[in-house]
């Protein structure tokens, strides 16, 4: 049995970077391994743990990987877009909540069993995307930490969950709900939403900068550069706000709040979010004629599948329309 040194550094403070390592000399052979935290304690507490034994076998992992700190550098790597990071922090910061709960504080002791139990937990389709996110992040522990192990959300069983056929606003809808907007920046982003297809983090982010006369643009969902047309209705409502300056600060959840009010006073039925501006954007292409080709490259899909299935919802009175003309 070959004797190994073990001792704990911080092997890229000088870059900014304060995570703690665990340093292993074997025979003049020197490898390193990620703590997963930036707190000294915890790192000398790790190394202590080890040196308990005196020996490490060969392929022997750590007995704990505390969850916080891994939890912070899986953050912190290069190549996360910012969105990425939040939504990601958001979802580790539940699931390891969730943990504490289960009397789990360490990352190692994630099993099958819990994997499932915590899959149980969730509600709502976008559970599977959390479980995706968290197995993700686990993957990359086991990694850091040279542990071969199958990353245990791999056999977790998804439940399939139903298509849920959502409607759309119409054009009069959208422009009643548009003009009782609270505040003058509600009313811009709205109309964003409304009038150009937008997303609500593209709308949020649009400057003055971007407006390039009778067109705009911008950059959406995977980073891609778009430039699009003003149509009518948005060149009025950007004349009636003036100077978009750096954007629109606006909350989402107060966005979603104000909407879900204003559709209340208006008895206009149905559910109410954001995103039912962009649904109604491409409804309403499609009921006015609009090839799907075009409509495809107004919402900036990759596919014209995407356009058809998702975003084209029937509004009820064309479907009368229609079937009238048989």
């Amino acid at each position: 049995m070959e004797w190994k040194r073990l001792s704990v550094v911080q092997r890229h403070k000088s870059r900014g970077i304060k995570t703690w390592y665990l340093r292993e000399n074997s025979g003049g052979v020197i490898s390193y391994r990620s703590l997963g935290t930036t707190c000294k304690r915890v790192a000398e507490e790790c190394l202590q743990r080890l040196l308990v034994l005196r020996f490490a076998m060969p392929g022997e992992v750590l007995e704990g990987v505390p969850m916080e700190g891994a939890m912070r550098e899986f953050l912190e790597r290069p190549g996360l877009k910012m969105g990425s990071v939040e939504q990601y922090r958001r979802i580790l910061e539940h699931f390891s909540g969730w943990c504490k709960t289960q009397r789990v504080h360490d990352l190692l002791s994630v099993d099958e069993r819990l994997a499932r139990k915590y899959y149980a937990s969730l509600r709502g389709k976008s559970a599977r995307h959390k479980c995706r996110v968290c197995g993700c992040f686990l993957s990359w522990v086991y990694r850091e930490n040279r542990v071969e192990r199958a990353q245990p959300f791999k056999f977790v069983d998804f439940r399939r969950v139903a298509k849920v056929e959502r409607d759309a606003w119409s054009v009069d809808e959208v422009e009643r709900i548009v003009e009782a907007a609270p505040t003058a920046e509600m009313r811009m982003l709205w109309a964003l939403m409304a009038y150009a297809g937008l997303r609500i983090h593209e709308a949020a982010g649009l400057r003055q900068a971007d407006i390039l006369g009778d067109r705009f643009q911008v950059v959406g969902k995977g980073d891609k550069f778009a430039v699009l047309p003003i149509n009518g209705r948005l060149r009025r409502e950007l004349e009636r706000f003036g100077s978009l300056g750096d954007g629109l600060k606006i909350d989402k959840q107060k966005s979603i709040r104000e909407i879900k009010k204003v559709c209340a006073r208006l008895k206009i039925e149905g559910w109410a979010s954001n995103h039912k501006f962009r649904h109604s954007f491409a409804t309403n292409l499609a009921a006015s004629g609009c090839p799907v080709a075009v409509a495809m490259r107004l919402l900036r899909h990759s596919s014209s599948a995407m356009t058809l299935d998702v975003y084209t919802h029937i509004v009820p009175a064309d479907m009368r329309e229609w079937a009238e003309k048989v």
